[in-house]
């Protein structure tokens, strides 16, 4: 579940603080990735984004090992964030529409000064500046 948690945070951020770490072995690497991890807050980690983040990583985190997850909470969480967000339930997903935007883009590239670069874009946008 916490990994999920780190999955999600990667889909916002684009990076993770402990990706691209270097060690002289394999096993020094996951040392210093394990410990990066440990010692990078969940609020530095997901500084700039709802609150949701935060509090799923802290109660996955606060979890022990052979502990169930309150999976009705968790999802609660996100379905909140979702309405709070103004979402809709349309069955688009992103990869959907990525696809639709490659074929447009596939057409229009045939045609001349078209360009289709796309920049990735976080599942959420960050949350504005707190006062």
């Amino acid at each position: 579940m916490e990994s999920l948690g780190y999955v999600l945070m990667y889909f916002n951020r684009g990076t993770l603080p402990w990706q691209g770490l270097k060690a002289a072995t394999k096993k020094q690497k996951y040392e210093k990735i394990s410990e990066k991890k440990m010692s990078t807050s969940v609020e530095m980690l997901c500084k700039g984004f709802p609150a949701e983040f935060p509090m799923y990583l802290n109660y996955t985190r606060g979890l022990r090992f052979d502990e169930a997850p309150d999976y009705m909470y968790l999802r609660q969480l996100f379905r909140i964030l979702f309405r709070t967000l103004n979402h809709q339930y349309d069955y688009t997903f992103d990869w959907t529409m990525l696809k639709q935007k490659a074929s447009q883009s596939q057409n229009t590239m045939l045609q001349p000064g078209a360009s289709g670069s796309q920049q990735p874009m976080p599942i959420v946008s960050p949350a504005p500046p707190q006062q």
